[in-house]
């Protein structure tokens, strides 16, 4: 979005600052009681589908589909569409899964370490002897620069996979360290695409090629893909705002292991089934977790959100992509859970409430800073500014 430029005046600065203190204040006011009503609304009486509808509906999401799994198997997948005319939306409709591309890149990532290819506790520089070079924009191959800070060498793949790496979410500009490696979690996409080097290194293949062998293949996840091809975009459901009104995306053509993933809700169930079933690698998944958000206890395992439910371990993760927002959970003591994909930047809303029709327990996750309302959603969905 254009921002407009006005005269460095401080009489523009003391108005800019007082509109957007009236903005605020209005969307704050407006947001708060809705939130509780929105909780207290939901039906105990309908099912998941009759639920999903109503949801979809009130936060103005033209696209979601649900896979529910049971006992860590594919039980189920349900759609909805709240937009007007309603889209169509079924198994087969693709959406941006965003940063649940984290998890499944993870997968794989842990199976290159069971074959002795990657070891989580070596630097990931030992993998890339030709250097790293940072985009400032992930999706742009320039300008880049290349990596000199000294730092970049204590990074491991395990510090990668639970957010300790010390980088950035992204640098827009020359790499800069949030915190000395393996100290603190801060949640970064740049230490993904570190690793998506040295992975594409290792292997000798791009990240979408050693992707569709790994895993999409072996789990017949035959509409997924870590870049837009023309099969994918034949399904992929357009992205919308708040409001439920078109909203410009970005059209992923190049492999990054952090957001670039298109897939199914059914596909992605059928990569939760399986790694509820892999003992092992659900193990290392939840090895060795960092403390993330100790307002609410949760931690980081590799790859996965972790909750710690009474007697139960929950992994977690979400998605946001612009126009589009997806979230999954799932119990290791059940093997329950779900995988959300919307087509809508309220998307986000529907998640507290389908874990608690489909786990029927109470998740403090969703009090994390992690899944806040932006500002723009915020502005959209009380004073009706929808950039």
């Amino acid at each position: 979005m254009q921002r407009i430029r006005m005269p460095a005046t401080r009489q523009n600065k003391l108005l800019r600052r007082y509109i957007g203190f009236l903005l605020v204040s209005a969307a704050i006011a407006a947001v708060l009681p809705g939130c509780a009503s929105s909780r207290q609304a939901v039906s105990t009486t309908a099912n998941l589908s009759e639920t999903l509808k109503d949801l979809a509906v009130r936060h103005h999401v033209c696209g979601v589909t649900i896979a529910v799994i049971r006992h860590r198997q594919s039980d189920s997948v349900i759609s909805a569409s709240g937009c007007k005319p309603a889209l169509k939306v079924d198994a087969d409709s693709v959406f941006q899964a965003a940063s649940l591309s984290k998890p499944v890149f993870a997968y794989a990532v842990l199976q290159l370490a069971a074959q002795g290819k990657l070891d989580l506790d070596a630097p990931v520089m030992s993998y890339l002897p030709q250097g790293y070079r940072h985009r400032f924009s992930p999706l742009k191959a320039e300008p880049a620069e290349l990596v000199t800070d000294a730092r970049l060498s204590s990074i491991t793949a395990r510090m990668v996979l639970n957010h300790t790496s010390g980088l950035p979410n992204w640098a827009s500009g020359p790499l800069y360290f949030e915190s000395a490696p393996g100290t603190a979690w801060h949640y970064s996409g740049e230490g993904y695409l570190l690793l998506q080097r040295a992975v594409e290194t290792v292997t000798g293949q791009p990240l979408d090629r050693f992707m569709a062998e790994r895993v999409f293949a072996p789990l017949a996840m035959h509409h997924s893909s870590f870049v837009l091809n023309e099969s994918i975009a034949q399904r992929l459901l357009p992205g919308t705002k708040a409001n439920g009104t078109p909203r410009t995306t970005m059209a992923l053509e190049s492999p990054l292991a952090a957001f670039s993933l298109y897939t199914t809700a059914a596909d992605y169930g059928k990569f939760l089934a399986r790694l509820l079933n892999d003992a092992d690698l659900l193990a290392q998944s939840t090895a060795l977790p960092v403390v993330a958000d100790a307002s609410v206890g949760l931690e980081w395992g590799s790859g996965w959100g972790i909750e710690r439910v009474r007697d139960d371990i929950h992994i977690w993760h979400w998605g946001n992509n612009t126009g589009y927002r997806a979230f999954v959970i799932a119990s290791l003591r059940t093997g329950d859970g779900f995988v959300m994909l919307t087509s809508g930047e309220n998307g986000l809303e529907l998640a507290e409430p389908v874990a608690r029709k489909v786990l029927g327990v109470e998740h403090k996750l969703f009090q994390s800073s992690m899944l806040g309302t932006d500002i723009v959603n915020l502005l959209c969905n009380t004073v009706r500014l929808c950039f």
